[in-house]
Formats: structure tokens, C-alpha cells, sequence
């Protein structure tokens, strides 16, 4: 995913760059030039930009004419890694490693990495949490990892996208430049990202409708509702999303394979946190979707689980005799109705002379606890493959 990102977006920058974005690199010099982050800094690590790149050369001159020790990358081929030397003057510089300028490799102005106050840090694309793709070698993790300066991106506002896969050993930055904005990604100025919840319904949808009114009442602070998938276009949910200002996918299909294979790619499009199945009728057979959001699929059934799993809990649970049955939301996994449990709760139905009056107590009794498992989610109280009942 990484490697197909990491191209796609090389290509929209250096498209971006040759039509004319390349006069956007002033006003992000001129915004990086009045970070306090940068002013107060003794000792900047910097680079000399290459192709697409958001153009360096000014900031370098300028760091150099405000007294500023400045520290440039030189690559070492043979261990893999980066070394910092200093630069004197822009005239000094000259090609190295694959194409890029460095400064003169001298022992005398070799910078270690303990000594950096502030280093910016080259990129293909950027993340609103500082998540970066670089050019795919691993050299600035490496290196970043042995530094505790504060770290700055410098990106074209079309270079930030919603989220990079990482891993452990990613080192992220801690702010982001561009032309547009700057991007605080950690300390007490980080940016809150909304927890994304995308919703699957098949029918009615008064689930979803629970959720998108909760949010109404203010009671989902952070979380965004970033889409409904429906296998149904009929489904009276599709207007309650179009009411909501909700975007929604109506897939169409000829085989259960390829309905699979659309929810995955809508998801994979609308990278949520949380995938709620809110009266969506079809089982999930994909593995390599289940994989792909495992711990982060959870679905609301109308009984307590383990007992009447199924399309029809409520009439089972009407004509067993039981008095009391209730919902549950649990993790869905490659078994019907068996994941693992996070909330239940208990309806009494003793009074009920209908399977619809069972189905119609149930699910008022749905609509307050499917939002607070929500919210729960999105405070982190509630994280994936944990089990709490409550």
C-alpha cells in the first residue's frame, strides 16, 4: 500500500510542481522562516532540495545569513545511513548520492545528531499526524531516531492526505509547512482528528439514524459519520444519509465475492476507525476483508448472544417463551453472530404478545446503547478485540 502511494503521489507532485505549484515554495519559506521553533534553533538540519521538492535553496541562505549553524545531509552508501556535515556556503555544495547536493565530507564539520536544535525533513506525502512517505530507503528514520530535535516537514498543501500506513521504526515530525497552513502533529498545539465511522445497513436504518441524531445532541464529540454502504438501493437509509449531508454507496453486485470486494475497496477509500454493521443482513465471508478491519468491525443483533443467533432472534426469542431478552454488539468475526462480546443489554419482553411488539421494544432499547458504544470507541474506552461488558 505504501509503495502504490508512495508512486501515486511522487507523479501528482512533480505534476504539480512543472503546471506552476513551484511558486508556493515563498510562502512556505517565508511561513517556515517565522516558526519560534526556527528562530530560536542554533543548529538547523536542513536539505538541499531535488526535482518536485519544495525548494530549499532560500531557506538554506537565509539560516546561513542569520548565523546559524546549518547541517546538511550526506549520504554514507555503504552503511545505509545519513551523516550531517556543515555548510559554510551555498557555493560549496556539490552532487553526491543519487543526484542530491551535499556539503564537503571534512571531520572538522562532521554535526552529530545530539546537536541539532530543529531538523526539516524531506517528503513524498504527509499525514495530519506527522506520518510521512519518503523515498522508501529507510535513511531519515534512521537518522531522525537518534535526534531529539524537533522535526518539520515541508509540503505542498496537496501533498498532505488523510492517512499513511507506518509502522514502528516511521519516525514522525512534529510540525508540517505549507503553503496553506502549519500542521502541529504533536505537543499542546496537536491537532484532535475526528474518529471516522462508516456505517453498513440494509434496510431501514433507524440504527444509523440513532448514531447520526446522537451526534445531533452533541453526544459524539470527534466523531465524523464518513459514509454509508447499503447493498440495498432501496434502503430507507439511503435518505437518512442524504438528509444528513452523508455521503453513500450503493453497491450493486452479481455475486456475494464481488459485493465483498466493493465494501472493502469503499472502506480502503473511506479509511474509517470504526465499521458499524447497523441492520445490514448479509453475512461477511471475505477474509481478506474481515483481515483487512479485524477489531474494528462491530455489529448490533437483536438478542443475548450466544443464544438465537440469526436473521430471526426476535420470533425465536418470542415463541421460546423467553421474558427477558435484549441486544448485543460484538466484533464480527468469520462466525455468524459469534465474535466476541463488547456490550449486552437486557429488555424485558414478558409483556409482549407479538414477535414484532419483542422486535419493536428491542430496538428502542438499541438506538441508546449503538451510540454509546460509539462514543466509547471514540474516547478510546473501548479499543479493538477488547471485550467489555457493561
Amino acid at each position: 500500500m505504501k509503495e502504490k502511494l508512495r508512486n501515486q503521489m511522487l507523479s501528482l507532485r512533480e505534476r504539480h510542481h512543472s503546471s506552476g505549484g513551484h511558486v508556493h515554495c515563498i510562502a512556505i519559506m517565508d511561513r517556515f522562516l517565522r516558526l519560534p521553533e526556527f528562530i530560536s534553533a542554533k543548529c538547523v538540519l536542513l536539505y538541499a532540495s531535488k526535482g518536485s521538492e519544495v525548494h530549499t535553496d532560500g531557506i538554506i541562505q537565509s539560516a546561513l545569513s542569520l548565523g546559524k549553524k546549518v547541517g546538511l545531509p550526506v549520504t554514507i552508501k555503504e552503511k545505509k545511513e545519513l551523516e550531517i556535515y556543515e555548510l559554510k556556503s551555498i557555493e560549496e555544495l556539490s552532487e553526491g548520492a543519487f543526484g542530491i547536493l551535499e556539503p564537503p565530507r571534512a571531520a572538522d564539520r562532521r554535526i552529530m545528531p545530539s546537536q541539532v536544535d530543529l531538523a526539516v525533513v524531506p517528503g513524498i506525502s504527509f499525514d495530519r499526524r506527522g506520518h510521512r512517505i519518503g523515498y522508501g530507503m529507510g535513511y531519515y528514520d534512521s537518522l531522525l531516531s537518534k535526534m531529539k530535535a524537533v522535526k518539520v516537514g515541508l509540503a505542498y498543501q496537496m501533498q498532505i492526505v488523510r492517512q499513511i500506513p507506518n509502522e514502528p521504526h516511521d519516525i514522525a515530525v512534529d510540525l508540517i509547512v505549507t503553503e496553506s497552513e502549519t500542521i502541529f502533529c504533536s505537543g499542546e498545539k496537536k491537532e484532535s482528528m475526528p474518529f471516522r465511522v462508516a456505517v453498513l445497513a440494509s434496510g431501514r436504518g433507524s440504527d444509523f439514524q440513532s448514531i447520526i441524531d446522537a451526534k445531533a445532541r452533541g453526544e459524539l464529540a470527534g466523531v465524523e459519520i464518513v459514509g454509508l454502504i447499503t447493498d440495498n438501493p432501496a434502503a430507507m437509509a439511503i435518505k437518512r444519509a442524504q438528509d444528513a449531508g452523508i455521503p453513500y454507496f450503493a453497491i450493486s453486485y452479481s455475486s456475494r465475492e464481488e459485493l465483498d470486494d466493493k465494501i472493502k475497496a469503499t472502506l480502503d477509500s473511506l479509511k474509517p476507525d470504526l465499521v458499524v454493521l447497523a441492520g445490514y443482513m448479509k453475512i461477511i465471508k471475505s477474509r481478506e476483508l474481515l483481515s483487512a478491519y479485524r477489531g474494528k468491525i462491530i455489529n448490533i443483533h437483536p438478542s443475548l448472544l450466544p443464544k438465537y443467533p440469526g436473521a430471526h432472534a426476535q420470533r425465536d426469542a418470542f415463541e421460546a417463551g423467553e421474558k427477558v431478552s435484549g441486544y448485543t454488539i460484538h466484533f464480527v468475526d468469520e462466525t455468524l453472530d459469534g465474535g466476541p462480546i463488547i456490550y449486552q443489554e437486557k429488555v424485558d419482553i414478558s409483556d409482549c404478545k407479538s414477535a414484532e411488539e419483542v422486535a419493536s421494544k428491542i430496538l428502542q432499547r438499541e438506538h441508546v446503547g449503538l451510540p454509546k458504544v460509539v462514543g466509547m470507541f471514540a474516547r478510546g474506552e473501548i479499543k479493538p478485540g477488547m471485550q467489555s461488558a457493561l
